[in-house]
């Protein structure tokens, strides 16, 4: 049960940081969102960065607290072992991707110098 409002809320997180970082009067230093040095540059850099990567940031969110309450089911229906296969599943999945969707935004934030 742990794992899965830990993940419910995981999820919650990353959708919500997928829609704040959008914010024109966000404060890059003090909220949550990508945070790498070519994104931290400037505040132009932070929102071509994030506008890059808030809709897959938000669906990742969205999909993760979908899937939160399958450790549970798994449980209840097999034992513990689905939910150890569960809770590294969705751990092997979703931490690279999220570690990907970073990458992107690094990427994003790096083209707006060579827009100049």
């Amino acid at each position: 049960m742990f794992v899965s409002v830990v993940y419910a809320f995981l999820g919650w997180l990353v959708a919500y940081t997928a829609r704040v970082a959008l914010r024109p009067s966000v404060d890059r230093y003090r909220s949550p969102g990508v945070r790498t040095p070519q994104t931290l540059r400037s505040a132009k850099h932070w929102h071509a960065a994030h506008r890059r990567v808030a809709r897959p940031l938000h669906r990742t969110g969205i999909l993760l607290a979908a899937a939160s309450p399958l450790p549970v089911i798994l449980g209840v229906a097999f034992g513990d072992p689905p939910v150890i296969a569960a809770v590294l599943v969705l751990a092997v999945l979703v931490v690279p991707y999220l570690l990907y969707l970073g990458h992107l935004a690094d990427r994003a934030a790096a083209a707006v110098d060579a827009e100049r």
